[in-house]
């Protein structure tokens, strides 16, 4: 049985490291082969995240991939415009930052609320400033355990002197240090990264937001991944822009109003709950993040 297991763990490590290789530093042009036609629009989006910014096959595909050309819709480009580029949440505001991106799908500590109208845009991390725009989605963080460790570290407290793998420039790392202290962090580049440090017994955890972990679940299988139900702090999605493009953020938040009205976001949505197998907490979205036409 062992042996068996150590196998599957071999064959998943592999997966995982050959995703997370295939994602680095690619970039890739949403619509069918040709020239982009007209001005050309860059996206910062994670590779290694299924349901959520997933590179396979030699496309992009996920919730944030969906938003992101959704906005770039109302902005006026088309797909044939459109080109994607890998990022980790340690990399993705440098590409912001030296243009390589024209703008980033992030993460962020939120805890504002269904109304984002009076949210402060104004973000830093690690001295670098930026205005971000959303959220687009809120989620719960949660922890992503080995099915054979379910009963055994059924909550985030059980984890008390263990050691759970959390991604670099990641949040919910930084949350789950500071409201457990007792946890030992280990800290890797990206999540397939995690995914490995877990099969391979280098962690008894991977900690993350509810959406991504349910992709790691569904990419590493449920029979060998279980998430727990508990919880700890939120993490929210959104689209972030450099510091000095205050109105391109404001037309990004009037985009990502307009999906929501409209019932694309109901949509991408549903698709991503039926992908992953979660459900998204209604409590906590969606965020009304700039006014509707129908209230001006």
């Amino acid at each position: 049985m062992h042996a068996r297991l150590r196998t599957i763990s071999r064959a998943i490590l592999t997966i995982s490291l050959a995703v997370g290789l295939c994602g680095c530093g690619t970039s890739v042009n949403v619509s069918a082969p040709g020239q982009a036609k007209g001005p050309v629009m860059s996206i910062g989006v994670p590779a290694d995240e299924p349901g959520v910014g997933w590179y396979h096959d030699g496309e992009y595909s996920g919730l944030s991939v969906e938003v992101a050309k959704y906005v770039a819709k109302v902005l006026g480009y088309g797909d044939e415009q459109l080109f994607f580029h890998s990022q980790t949440p340690a990399t993705r505001l440098d590409r912001l930052d030296d243009g390589s991106v024209d703008f980033a799908m992030v993460t962020f500590a939120y805890d504002g609320g269904k109304n984002a109208l009076e949210m402060d845009h104004t973000q830093t991390a690690d001295g670098t400033r930026y205005e971000v725009s959303g959220p687009y989605l809120v989620a719960r963080n949660q922890l992503l355990v080995r099915a054979d460790d379910a009963r055994r570290l059924p909550d985030v407290q059980s984890l008390d002197g263990r050691t759970v793998c959390t991604v670099a420039g990641e949040y919910s790392g930084e949350q789950l240090h500071d409201r457990h202290p007792r946890i030992k962090i280990l800290q890797r580049a990206d999540y397939s990264e995690c995914s490995a440090s877990l099969l391979v017994g280098q962690s008894d955890a991977i900690a993350g937001p509810q959406p991504i972990l349910a992709g790691l679940r569904k990419d590493g299988g449920t029979r060998y991944l279980h998430l727990q139900e508990d919880s700890y702090g939120t993490q929210a999605f959104g689209i972030a822009v450099k510091a000095d493009q205050r109105k391109l953020m404001e037309l990004i938040d009037t985009a990502l109003q307009q999906m929501v009205d409209d019932g694309a976001w109901d949509a991408q949505i549903d698709a991503m709950e039926t992908e992953l197998g979660m459900h998204v907490d209604l409590s906590l979205n969606p965020v009304t993040v700039a006014r509707s036409q129908d209230d001006e």
